[in-house]
C-alpha cells in the first residue's frame, strides 16, 4: 500500500474520526485484542438489524430465506478465504470456543502436544489431556527437536500451535509442522487468531486438520468464530453442544444428528455477526491479502527500527531482529499499566499492558507483565512513532 491508499482505508474506519478525551486523534494500536470495524461491516450488520430479523435454517418465511442465504454464502466465502470447502466451515463465538470444541470432541487416541507459547485459550481447554508442553527459543520460536523427539515416542494424537504469537509476533513454519507432524501419524490444529488478519492462509496447501480464527481480529463484530477441519475429522467427531439446530429429528426413542458443519452450531447463532464477518472477508479479499500483507511487514521493520532508536535499553520479548508485530516490551522498575494508561489520558494512545493471556509465556522468559503495540491494515508509521516516543517520555518522567 502506498500513502494514498492509506488514507482511503483509514477514511473507511468512523472510530477514527472521533474525539478522544485529549482532543488528540485516536491513534488505536490494539489490533492484537480487538481491530477496529470498516463503514461496510458496520452497513452489513445494520442492514440485517433493520431488515432482514429472522431466525435461519427454520424460519418457512421470505425473511428466514434471506437470512438462512446470507449466512451460508458467508459459510461460502469465509470457505475461499482460507481454501476450504463450505462443509468444513463451522461458526462459533471465536477462537476459544473453536479450540474447546476440538478439545472436547476430536477422537484421537494419544497425548496433545502443545507449548508454553500459546494463547490462554490454547492453553487451559488441554489441562485435562495428557500433554507435553515445547519450550521455546529465545526468538519465539518453538523447539523443533523437541517436537521432533515428542513425535518419534509414537503416541502423539494432536499437535495444537499458534501460527502466529500473540506475544512475540512469532510466526511458525506451518508447512514444516504439518509435514512432521504427519509423518508420525499425528494431527494438527492450528490457532490462526492472530495471522489470519494479515496473512494469506490455504489450509488445502498447508494440510492442517483443523484451523480457528475470530472474526473481531479482521474487522468483523465480536460473537463469530471459525473453525476448519476436515470433514471426515468433523464428521467423526460428536458435537458437544446439544440443543436446537443440531438434529435432523427426535423423538422420544431416536435422536438423528445432522451432518457437520451444522451440528456444532447449537441453537440461534449470532446471525448478525456472522453476516458481518462475509462484509470484513469481502472487504480483506477486495484490498488483496498480498497488499495486506506487505503493509503489515513495512510497518514491522519501522516498529524495528524506532523501537531502537528511541528505546534502546527496552526489553522486546523475542527480540526483535526478524519478528513481526504485535510487540510487546517490558520496562524494569515500572509498570506498564501507568504508561498504558498515561499514554491513554495524555495522548490518545491506545496500547496494551498485561500478561495479554499469555501469562505462562511471560513465566517461561522470567517476565513481568508487558506493553503490547499491535497495529493493522489502518495504522500509519506516524502513529506508531508517537507511539514508542510517548512511551520513551513517560519512562523518562518516571525515573
Amino acid at each position: 500500500m502506498n500513502l494514498a491508499d492509506i488514507k482511503d482505508i483509514r477514511a473507511q474506519f468512523p472510530i477514527l474520526e472521533r474525539n478522544t478525551p485529549t482532543g488528540l486523534p485516536l491513534i488505536y494500536l490494539d489490533s492484537a485484542a480487538t481491530a477496529l470495524k470498516p463503514q461496510c461491516v458496520i452497513d452489513a450488520v445494520t442492514d440485517v438489524l433493520t431488515n432482514r430479523t429472522a431466525n435461519i435454517h427454520r424460519s418457512v418465511h421470505y425473511l428466514g430465506d434471506e437470512a438462512t442465504e446470507l449466512y451460508e454464502t458467508t459459510r461460502e466465502i469465509t470457505s475461499a478465504f482460507i481454501g476450504a470447502e463450505p462443509n468444513e466451515i463451522v461458526f462459533l463465538r471465536n477462537t476459544t470456543e473453536a479450540l474447546n470444541l476440538v478439545a472436547k470432541a476430536f477422537l484421537g487416541n494419544g497425548r496433545i502436544i502443545s507449548s508454553v507459547g500459546e494463547h490462554h485459550s490454547n492453553y487451559l481447554p488441554w489441562q485435562s489431556h495428557n500433554i507435553h508442553r515445547l519450550s521455546l527459543e529465545s526468538n519465539g520460536d518453538i523447539n523443533w527437536l523437541e517436537l521432533e523427539q515428542e513425535l518419534s515416542k509414537g503416541d502423539v494424537a494432536l499437535v495444537s500451535l499458534a501460527h502466529a504469537s500473540n506475544i512475540t509476533g512469532y510466526m511458525i513454519d506451518l508447512k514444516k509442522l504439518v509435514d512432521m507432524s504427519h509423518a508420525f501419524g499425528a494431527k494438527v490444529m492450528i490457532d490462526a487468531a492472530q495471522s489470519a488478519p494479515h496473512t494469506q492462509i490455504d489450509v488445502a496447501e498447508i494440510g492442517c486438520d483443523f484451523l480457528a480464527f475470530s472474526g473481531h481480529k479482521l474487522g468483523a463484530p465480536s460473537g463469530v468464530g471459525v473453525l476448519f477441519g476436515k470433514a471426515e475429522l468433523l464428521e467423526e467427531m460428536d458435537y458437544w453442544l446439544l440443543g436446537g439446530a443440531t438434529v435432523e429429528s427426535v423423538t422420544q426413542h431416536v435422536i438423528e444428528a445432522k451432518n457437520a458443519p451444522w451440528k456444532f452450531e447449537a441453537g440461534t447463532p449470532a446471525i448478525e455477526s456472522v453476516i458481518g464477518l462475509q462484509a470484513a472477508l469481502i472487504f480483506l479479499l477486495e484490498l488483496g491479502m498480498d497488499k495486506v500483507e506487505a503493509h503489515f511487514t513495512a510497518l514491522s521493520d519501522f516498529t524495528r527500527i524506532c523501537l531502537s532508536d528511541n528505546l534502546p535499553l527496552v526489553n522486546i520479548i523475542g527480540g526483535a531482529k526478524m519478528q513481526q508485530g504485535p510487540f510487546s516490551l517490558t520496562v524494569p522498575g515500572i509498570s506498564p499499566h501507568i504508561i498504558t494508561r498515561g499514554l491513554s489520558d495524555r495522548y490518545g494512545i491506545c496500547l496494551r499492558s498485561g500478561f495479554h493471556c499469555a501469562q505462562p509465556l511471560h513465566d517461561f522468559y522470567h517476565l513481568p507483565a508487558s506493553i503490547r503495540l499491535s497495529f493493522w491494515l489502518y495504522n500509519t508509521e506516524n502513529e506508531i512513532e508517537q507511539a514508542i516516543k510517548g512511551i520513551a517520555n513517560f519512562i523518562n518522567v518516571v525515573r
